[in-house]
């Protein structure tokens, strides 16, 4: 009970310090309405990390720093609030990685891995407000990172 309350304790303090991200001229809280409807439940099949565009991989780095992800996931060295995002494009598809990203509140709501992972890691992803088009150089970061690339 006691190292529950920990992780409780710990998922606040990450989502209170992770939060932020709209002060840099991204969109108002929810993203553009597109990206506020509902996500549909997407498939988890993963396809590998085939190929990256090392340009837009770069951008996702920085956006994995800048947007606070590192609060509560790890990329490579196991699990810390979240999952260790080392090989999730082996383990997820893309649409949901970037379903995931992009409107987390719908994917725990509708998706059945999503809620798997809620279930696990007890803390639900906190909505950064990332843009399709950011969440896709993330993704294209975690493909570069999957396959081992600099």
């Amino acid at each position: 009970m006691r190292l529950k309350r920990s992780w409780i304790a710990i998922a606040a303090v990450c989502g209170l310090l992770a939060c932020g991200g709209g002060a840099d001229g991204d969109e108002s809280p929810g993203g553009s309405s597109a990206e506020v409807a509902e996500a549909p439940a997407a498939e988890t099949a993963p396809t590998g990390a085939q190929g990256f565009d090392p340009a837009l991989a770069a951008d996702g780095e920085a956006l994995l720093q800048a947007k606070g992800c590192t609060a509560c996931h790890r990329v490579g060295g196991g699990r810390l609030v979240g999952p260790d995002l080392a090989g999730v494009t082996q383990r997820r598809s893309p649409e949901f990685i970037v379903a995931m990203i992009v409107n987390p509140d719908s994917m725990l709501a509708n998706d059945a891995t999503a809620k798997q992972l809620l279930g696990e890691y007890y803390t639900p992803m906190q909505n950064q407000s990332v843009t399709r088009q950011d969440a896709e150089a993330l993704l294209e970061f975690f493909k570069r990172n999957d396959v081992g690339g600099q």
